[in-house]
């Protein structure tokens, strides 16, 4: 917000405002009539990222402002009022609020808010050409949990002006949350009868809505934001949130397995649902739900010959045809 003294106009924006001028900002960009543009879209996922970053580290700020330093034991004031120091990235922030103030991790939840983190670098790094649609499902929740976040634990620790205008902000974001909200489900409702014939289904790693079926090793397609991930080999590295590439050039183990089952490279830990509350290693070519890696083969199994040795029954049987 902007004001105005005697040495002309002024930029105010406190923290908690500036976060709901970034969501107000996101809204408007998608609660457009028709097709929402290609620029509203990036524009809007570079703000949504950047309102959940301020939101976050303002309510951190609250309790103790080295809370927003990436290492918080070096936190010197003067540096602060500076701006003059390294801060926590935004999903550390995020981390951070939940356990310093024992928020519930659905409120904030991890799924939507990592694909939210992933969109935004990509903008920022690499370019997109992910659909409109995909931002819309995305943007979503992910709006309407800070909006909560906003209201049931920021709101009541804001005083004076601000909290007048925070909560006159808050009531201009409504409405147009809710425009988006029902695109969404009106373009999501043939996706829900589309998918009702798939047995496995998977969140889509672009937009985390579940709507990925598995269709016996064919391309993996998401159902409603219609971002096409490519075959189950390629898929699996977007899961798995890499590349061969970064995994060849940087070292480290690889996340991406051979299937014990069918023999593919396309087992990787893949989410169990939409919210990112657990994971589950599956074979993105078969379907099959493994439960660890073989400790001799290092091939991704259904089962342990026994499992105290975590060996599978092909070596399980060669080890002892040699006794």
């Amino acid at each position: 917000m902007s004001a105005t003294n005697d040495s002309g106009p002024s930029v105010n924006f406190p923290p908690v405002l500036n976060g709901l001028d970034f969501l107000e900002s996101t809204v408007d960009l998608l609660a457009v009539k028709g097709d929402v543009p290609s620029r509203n879209v990036k524009y809007a996922v570079v703000h949504l990222a950047s309102a959940a970053e301020t939101l976050f580290k303002a309510r951190l700020a609250m309790k103790n402002p080295a809370l927003v330093w990436a290492k918080p034991d070096a936190y010197d004031p003067g540096n602060h009022a500076r701006g003059d120091f390294q801060s926590c990235g935004w999903q550390d922030a995020r981390k951070r609020v939940i356990k310093e103030f024992d928020l519930d991790t659905e409120l904030l939840a991890p799924r939507h808010f990592k694909a939210l983190a992933q969109m935004r670098n990509r903008f920022a790094h690499l370019g997109v050409t992910d659909t409109a649609l995909a931002v819309e499902v995305l943007t979503t929740p992910v709006l309407d949990n800070l909006l909560t976040f906003v209201r049931e634990d920021l709101l009541p620790r804001v005083e004076g002006e601000e909290l007048t205008l925070a909560e006159d902000a808050v009531e201009r974001i409504r409405p147009g949350l809710g425009r988006i909200q029902r695109l969404v489900d009106l373009r999501m409702e043939p996706a829900r009868k589309l998918l009702g014939k798939w047995s496995t289904i998977l969140p889509c790693p672009i937009c985390a809505a579940v709507a990925v079926p598995l269709d016996g090793g064919a391309d993996l397609t998401c159902a409603v934001c219609e971002s096409h991930l490519g075959p189950p080999a390629e898929a699996v590295w977007a899961y798995a949130d890499t590349s061969e590439h970064e995994i060849v050039t940087g070292g480290g183990p690889s996340p991406v397995h051979q299937c014990g089952e069918c023999g593919r490279e396309a087992v990787t830990d893949v989410p169990t649902d939409g919210e990112g509350s657990g994971f589950r290693l599956l074979c993105l070519f078969c379907g099959i739900e493994c439960v660890g890696l073989c400790g001799y083969c290092e091939l991704a199994v259904a089962s342990f010959a026994i499992p105290e040795t975590h060996m599978c029954s092909d070596c399980f049987e060669h080890r002892y045809q040699r006794y």
